[in-house]
């Protein structure tokens, strides 16, 4: 073989090591991190679809019109700031 064969093959073997290394990880990365942003957003958006109908739900109730008309909105508000904390104490959980 040739000093020009050689220096080749170790120019392609070093290419290959930094595309192996590099390259492919940060797009198996990028392709994780696609499904996990969609996951989160469409959680969140349930979320707030699902506090929209408790919302609905207590507005039915004709006593909660006059003086109590606040209670519908609070227990929607409720809702979400209850799931926003299991959210956090779960991945808390989970990170430990």
């Amino acid at each position: 073989m040739s000093s020009k064969g050689k220096l080749d093959n170790i120019l392609n073997l070093v290419r290959d090591y930094i595309r192996q290394e590099t390259v492919e990880p940060i797009k198996s990365l990028f392709s994780s991190m696609i499904f996990h942003f969609l996951g989160s957003l469409f959680l969140a958006l349930g979320i707030i679809l699902i506090s929209f109908g408790v919302l609905g739900f207590l507005q039915r109730f004709e006593r909660l019109d006059d003086w109590f008309a606040w209670v519908p909105h609070l227990g929607a508000s409720l809702f979400l700031f209850l799931m926003t904390f299991f959210t956090f104490k779960l991945l808390i959980i989970k990170k430990s």
